[in-house]
């Protein structure tokens, strides 16, 4: 009850009080209010008067003298050092190494292949491996005789790391038939044993080389080669080869000397020759950022059944890099003599007549003046491009043997005059995924009257490349090209029919496309084919000597 008393009287307080004032509007925002009440200011009378006068305070103050002394006690500062561990950097780790690598395979023609390499485990103190290799085929082209042949290869080798120098050694042996199956006259026994034609091959090789970082050091290498080369004929020849280099650094260039021996030894059913070539090559070089120089001396001395033989010839090269390695010019001069060996030979054309050994030449470049650019394109490709112009003294060319009564062997006749080359290459490979190469080749012999470059195309022409799709599946393909070639043959004269004049057999040109396919199942196990001559091209490498059309070889690769 006193609550709501208390209440009302506020109530009728607050209305008294609101009856006080009077408020005025015009309208708008502004309000008058009017007070009505009595206001009668006072002054207090009770103010004190301050009786403080203003005085200046300095703010300068005198600085306290302050006096003290520092006692000499010495005190001791021992403390144990320890090291600390050095700094390593972890590289990638090396990849495992399998042992054993096998590949095999078979095709039509009767054609078997086989090969296989091994190698040693990672060693800082040695290395060693070996190589095999088989392939064969049976007849299958349009020919009298029978056109197969096989191939047999074993390659041993290894290394000894004995600390600035690396001992290697290698032993090798092959054997390689064919048969003389090309046919001229038509009126000869095409028995398989009558045309037969096999080579033996025994090779052994070893050799020093130095490693000495030392640019005051003199680095070397020996080199000793021995081949014995063998026919079904009883034509054989001995080779012994021994070469020594040396360089060293004096200030920014550095001066070497390379010196060879070369001694042939060939015996036939007719005849026995042997002879010898000395090399001495003393030279120059010096580089700076942009720009590599040499100059040398080449000197020969020929040694046979004949007169010797001396030449000498200044030798060098130069180029300059004008921009970024995109563009570096080159240019030089060189010569050489290059030993027309039995087993040379045989190596470019198997179909030789094997009593050719009784006039062998050497080939001589008297003098030849070459030039060309060379670059990089980007990080994955490069290309070169280079022209030559020189002297040679025996051009070896393989022409039919008229002297053989079957005529289905080549011998080899020699002819001086000029050579002029050009080559070309651009290639492109980006890490093992993909890779592109294509080369092509110009040669243009001009020789004395009569003679031409038997069996030389002027022109040559590759492409190859190699796709790596994830790893797994594998592509390849190869493109050749040879413009035409000339045999040389002769036909009866009409005049004189007694008589055989020369005359040219221009040979087809020649284009071979290859292409591979490899499958990898596993990383250990894959299957791969190969399609040889896919368009099935008849075309002549030799004269009368067609080779296989479309070949298929269809196989696996294992490894361990």
């Amino acid at each position: 009850m006193k609550t709501f008393l208390k209440s009302v009287l506020t109530l009728l307080l607050l209305l008294a009080l609101g009856n006080g004032f009077a408020q005025t509007s015009d309208g708008g925002d502004k309000v008058t209010t009017t007070v009505l009440s009595v206001f009668q200011p006072e002054i207090t009378h009770n103010i004190k008067k301050m009786a403080d006068s203003p005085s200046i305070r300095d703010s300068a103050m005198p600085a306290p003298n302050i006096n003290y002394n520092l006692p000499a006690r010495k005190f001791g500062t021992d403390y144990a050092v320890e090291p600390i561990k050095p700094a390593k950097m972890n590289g990638e780790p090396l990849a495992s190494l399998n042992h054993l690598y096998l590949k095999g395979g078979f095709g039509n023609y009767l054609s078997l292949y086989g090969e296989g390499w091994y190698n040693s485990e990672r060693s800082k103190e040695m290395a060693f491996g070996a190589h095999v290799r088989h392939f064969s085929s049976s007849s299958g082209v349009d020919a009298p005789g029978f056109s197969g042949f096989s191939e047999d290869e074993v390659n041993l080798f290894g290394k000894k790391f004995i600390g600035k120098h690396t001992l290697d050694a290698g032993l090798d042996y092959s054997r390689n038939a064919v048969y003389f199956y090309g046919d001229d006259v038509g009126n000869f026994s095409h028995a398989k044993d009558s045309i037969r034609q096999f080579f033996n091959y025994v090779s052994a090789n070893v050799g020093l080389l130095s490693h000495f970082t030392d640019s005051s050091k003199i680095n070397h290498e020996i080199r000793l080669k021995y081949y014995y080369l063998s026919d079904h004929y009883k034509t054989s020849e001995n080779n012994i080869f021994l070469k020594g280099t040396a360089s060293k650094f004096i200030h920014e260039e550095r001066i070497g000397l390379d010196a060879s021996v070369d001694y042939y030894s060939d015996h036939s059913l007719h005849d026995t020759t042997n002879q010898a070539i000395l090399h001495l090559h003393p030279f120059l070089a010096a580089e700076g950022e942009k720009w590599e120089v040499r100059v040398g001396l080449s000197a020969f001395a020929e040694f046979g059944k004949e007169s010797p033989f001396y030449s000498f010839m200044p030798d060098a090269e130069a180029s300059y890099d004008i921009y970024k390695h995109i563009i570096t010019p080159y240019i030089g001069l060189e010569d050489g003599e290059y030993r027309n060996s039995y087993k040379h030979l045989t190596d470019i054309n198997p179909f030789v007549n094997p009593n050719v050994t009784a006039n062998i030449r050497n080939t001589r470049d008297t003098y030849i003046i070459f030039g060309g650019l060379k670059g990089n394109l980007g990080s994955h490709s490069s290309y070169d491009a280079n022209a030559s112009y020189g002297k040679v003294e025996n051009a070896a060319f393989f022409v039919n043997d008229t002297l053989d009564p079957q005529r289905n062997k080549f011998t080899v006749v020699y002819a001086d005059g000029s050579l002029f080359k050009l080559h070309g290459e651009l290639g492109y490979q980006k890490s093992d995924k993909l890779r592109f190469l294509v080369t092509g080749d110009f040669v243009k012999y001009f020789l004395d009257e009569g003679m031409q470059q038997w069996h030389t195309p002027t022109t040559r022409f590759m492409v190859s490349a190699k796709y790596n799709l994830k790893s797994k599946i594998i592509l390849r393909a190869d493109l050749f090209a040879l413009n035409e070639q000339f045999a040389r043959t002769y036909t009866r004269s009409t005049e004189a029919p007694f008589l055989m004049q020369q005359t040219s057999k221009t040979l087809k040109p020649l284009v071979d496309a290859n292409l591979g396919f490899e499958y990898r199942y596993t990383k250990y196990l894959s299957g791969f084919v190969n399609l040889n001559n896919i368009g099935a091209v008849k075309y002549y490498q030799w004269n009368d000597y067609p080779t296989q059309r479309f070949n298929l070889l269809v196989g696996v690769t294992c490894i361990f």
